[in-house]
Formats: structure tokens, sequence, C-alpha cells
């Protein structure tokens, strides 16, 4: 999954450079015509190399499309490439309130998403979906496949898990998670103390909104048909 969300933003990043160096004129729309474009034939695998995508982006716009994707994608990096946003007039915020989409998975009883600050997710059982590299809760032991019986003494529950996150940041005390692995229970202690944590998008109105732009429904007229020969 961080392949392809993270993918979706180096992409994202690739389109506000093309406009802004365009001067507007420009977008990956002009990159994917070039590359995906040709004439109609019988399917066909047709491979391609990291050089053919550098030389269609450099056909769109002159830059260094070598040293950006090498930078993106061949090396790691601390955290996620957020640079789209930010260049097309947007802001990655934290608050304590869900976003929509939370809201929306919560509703569908998709369970509950604390990625952001205990870096867990759960099904609605209580069961761990993912444990987030490097979050506290993978840093303490906690992994896919184990399941939180209990949260401060107290049966698992999504209201539970949020309202400890909430009293541990008031009393400076760590959270404590009675946790089921296979036929194992133990008791993971932890030091989380910045509350519950959800990421919005915010305008930065100093800057030009691209992204509302960039994600504009595309409408395409279809030939029309030739007439019938009946």
């Amino acid at each position: 999954m961080d392949y392809y969300e993270e993918g979706a933003l180096i992409w994202l990043e690739a389109d506000t450079i093309i406009r802004e160096r365009s001067g507007g004129k420009k977008s990956m729309d002009d990159f994917a015509h070039l590359f995906y474009g040709g004439h109609d034939t019988v399917p066909e695998v047709k491979t391609y190399t990291f050089d053919d995508v550098v030389n269609t982006l450099n056909q769109v716009q002159a830059y260094d499309w070598r040293g950006y994707l090498t930078e993106r994608v061949l090396k790691i990096a601390e955290r996620a490439p957020l640079g789209g946003i930010t260049n097309s007039g947007w802001m990655l915020v934290y608050s304590d309130q869900p976003n929509a989409i939370s809201k929306l998975r919560e509703q569908m009883g998709a369970g509950t998403d604390a990625s952001a600050s205990l870096g867990l997710a759960l099904n609605k059982a209580g069961v761990v979906v993912d444990a987030i590299e490097d979050g506290i809760a993978a840093k303490n032991g906690i992994g896919p496949g184990m399941k939180i019986i209990a949260v401060n003494g107290r049966k698992y529950s999504k209201e539970f898990l949020v309202a400890a996150m909430r009293e541990a940041q008031k009393s400076r005390k760590p959270i404590q998670l009675l946790v089921e692995n296979t036929e194992y229970y133990r008791t993971v202690s932890l030091d989380y103390f910045d509350g519950p944590m959800y990421p919005h998008l915010v305008r930065d109105t100093t800057k030009p909104d691209l992204l509302s732009n960039i994600i504009k429904p595309k409408v395409t007229t279809l030939p029309k048909p030739p007439p019938s020969t009946e």
C-alpha cells in the first residue's frame, strides 16, 4: 500500500513541476499521451526502461528528471514525498478530529485508523491490519495479525482506544494494551502522549490552487459512431 500511495505523490509532484515550468501549458496529461499513446494495434506487451521515462518527461518539459526520479524512487527517504501537495497550494496538517476518509471507513465498519498516532490500523474486532514501521506500536513488538484484547484494563473498542490516547495526553501515563498473539498474551506499555492524530489537507492561500485543477474530472469527447448501414 505504501508503494502505491507514495507513487501517486511522486507523480503529483512531477505534475506540479511540469505545470510551473511550462507556465501551465503542459501537464502529466501530455506525458501520458506521449508515453502511452500511439497507433491502434492488437494487444501486445511493450516494455520500457528508466531512460524511456526520463526521456519522455524531458520531451514534455526540460528538467533534471533523472535526478528527480533517482532521488524519489531509487533512494530511501525518511518521510513521504510531499512536494506535490505543497507545490499545488495545500498543506498537510494534523488534528485530533478524524478526516472525511477516516469517518467513512469507520462508518463502513473498516475499523480504526490510528496510523498517524500509534502507528496502527485495526479492524473492527481489534485485530492489527497494519503496524507502521518505526511507529511506537511496532517498536514495542506489535505487528499484523495480533489482536488488541483490552485498553487500560477495559475490553477493546475504538472508543476506549481513542479515550485512552486523550487520557494519556493529560496524565502523561503510558497506554496499557493487552495483546493476543496466537496462544500468548502480553501487556504492552506505549509511551505515547500526543493524543489522537489525523491528517488533513488545508489550503495555502499564498500559492495558486493547482491541486483542484489536477484532480478535476477530465471530460473526454468520444468520436461519434459511423451511421448504420442497416
